[in-house]
């Protein structure tokens, strides 16, 4: 019985801490994954994907397709 609570007490305080500090310890991994194949980290954070858009949006693209197409045309059947 002593096993069973002990066991029970420890299964808690592990979902505890990993309820808790779960996601610092997933940065952690994933930090020394980037490190290990030799990516940059912060690359793939926030604040560059905002500077990414901002750059992207500030750029305006040019028009590719004309004006007058996918427009209603006016036809008359042949008989």
């Amino acid at each position: 019985m002593e096993a069973l609570i002990t066991i029970l007490l420890i299964f808690l305080f592990v979902g505890f801490v990993f309820r808790h500090l779960g996601k610092y310890i997933l940065l952690f991994f994933a930090r020394r994954m980037a490190k290990r194949f030799g990516m940059d980290f912060n690359a793939f954070s926030q604040k560059s994907q905002q500077q990414q858009q901002a750059e992207q949006s500030e750029s305006t693209p040019e028009q590719v397709i004309p004006d007058n197409v996918g427009e209603y045309v006016d036809f008359e059947e042949v008989k």
